[in-house]
């Protein structure tokens, strides 16, 4: 997709990254804007690439693991982990499942959405 990061700023309101910044997709979201960015990566999935999935994907996750930890409505977050789940298995999100798994770190030491990620392994 050209123009992903315009696009995704000017649909669900995330800034655009500084230069040469990395995590850009762990740091530039608002948790209260999941929704939305579950509705963006839906809508433009086939038009992006593969990168461009990699950061909206990790985008998504982030604002779940924000909301855990802000001890958001339990509701919210089951239907967002649901259309999120979706998104990682049908576009094989490896890396991402992988990565938010934590497989070498014990419960406690990990992410609060680990539980729910080792489930997809």
């Amino acid at each position: 997709m050209e123009n992903f990061y315009e696009k995704i700023n000017e649909e669900c309101g995330v800034r655009l990254p500084f230069s040469n910044e990395q995590d850009w997709e762990i740091c530039a979201g608002d948790p209260n804007h999941t929704s939305g960015y579950i509705t963006f990566y839906n809508k433009y999935s086939d038009d992006m690439d593969i990168w461009q999935k990699y950061l909206a994907a990790n985008l998504i996750v982030q604002g779940i693991e924000d909301l855990m930890e802000q001890n958001e409505d339990q509701n919210v977050i089951d239907a967002l982990w649901s259309e999120t789940q979706k998104i990682l298995l049908k576009d094989n999100h490896r890396h991402t499942i992988f990565s938010w798994s934590c497989v070498d770190q014990e419960p406690e030491d990990s992410w609060l959405i680990t539980p729910r990620m080792r489930e997809l392994l």
